[in-house]
C-alpha cells in the first residue's frame, strides 16, 4: 500500500508540476522495484531479467536495444491480471481538458481499490461520449460504481453536471459481480451538450459498493 501511495504521489507530482510526458521515465520505489512512466500516461513495473551470470542484479532496463539506441528496453508487468492502463491518479476533483479527435486517455480516478480510466472522447448523436474502463485492484467483489461528472466549456461555463452509474451488478447473482484483480468495460459517460472541439471535465468516484 505504501508503494502504491508513493507511486501515485510521483505520478500526481509529474502531472501538476508541468513535467512534459514526452519520453519514458523510470522511477525507483522504496521497496527497490522500478516503474516506467510512458508518455501516453500509462505506467508499468519493470521486471528483473537475468540473461547471464554477469547480468545478475540487473533489470532489463539496463540492457540497451542495439548499439545505437540510448533508450532502455523494459519488460513490463501489468498491475492486475487484465493489464489495466494506469495514468496519473486524481486525488481530488480537478478539471481536465478534453479534446475531440485526440486518441490519448483523459484521466484516471481511484477510490476504494477501484480505478476508473476515462478514455478518449467522441461526439455522436448530440452527446459527448467518454468510454470507461474499470480495474478492481482490491480484494473484494464490487456491485456498484458511480461517478460525479461536471462538464464545462472552454470559457468555464457549466454545460452539464450528473451522477452517473458506470458499473452495476445484480446483488446475489455472483456471476455479475466485478471480481478482484480483473478489468471490465464500464458504461460510457454520456452528456447531452452542444458540440465543441474541446471541453473541461471534472470527475470523481462518489460511490463504490462492495459485496
Amino acid at each position: 500500500m505504501k508503494t502504491m501511495t508513493r507511486l501515485c504521489g510521483v505520478l500526481v507530482a509529474l502531472a501538476t508540476t508541468g513535467n512534459a510526458w514526452g519520453a519514458d521515465q523510470i522511477v525507483n520505489l522504496q521497496d527497490g522495484r522500478q516503474v516506467v512512466l510512458h508518455d501516453d500516461f500509462t505506467w508499468q513495473y519493470v521486471a528483473p531479467v537475468i540473461e547471464s551470470p554477469k547480468a545478475v542484479g540487473k533489470t532489463q532496463a539496463d540492457v540497451k536495444v542495439g548499439t545505437d539506441s540510448a533508450k532502455p528496453a523494459v519488460m513490463a508487468i501489468p498491475v492486475a491480471t487484465a493489464s489495466p492502463a494506469g495514468i496519473p491518479v486524481a486525488t481530488a476533483q480537478k478539471a481536465v481538458r478534453v479534446e475531440l479527435g485526440v486518441s490519448k486517455n483523459i484521466q484516471q480516478l481511484s477510490k476504494s481499490g477501484i480505478d476508473v480510466l476515462l478514455q478518449s472522447a467522441r461526439y455522436e448523436n448530440g452527446e459527448l461520449v467518454i468510454p470507461t474502463m474499470l480495474t478492481n485492484q482490491g480484494t473484494g467483489s464490487v456491485v456498484s460504481v458511480v461517478l460525479k461528472v461536471k462538464l464545462m466549456s472552454e470559457n468555464g461555463r457549466e454545460l452539464a453536471s450528473e451522477d452517473l452509474p458506470i458499473w452495476s451488478s445484480i446483488k446475489r447473482v455472483p456471476e455479475t459481480y466485478f471480481r478482484p484483480k480483473t478489468q471490465q468495460e464500464g458504461k460510457p459517460v454520456k452528456l447531452p451538450v452542444p458540440e465543441a472541439s474541446a471541453y473541461f471535465i471534472s470527475a470523481e468516484i462518489i460511490e463504490v459498493e462492495h459485496w
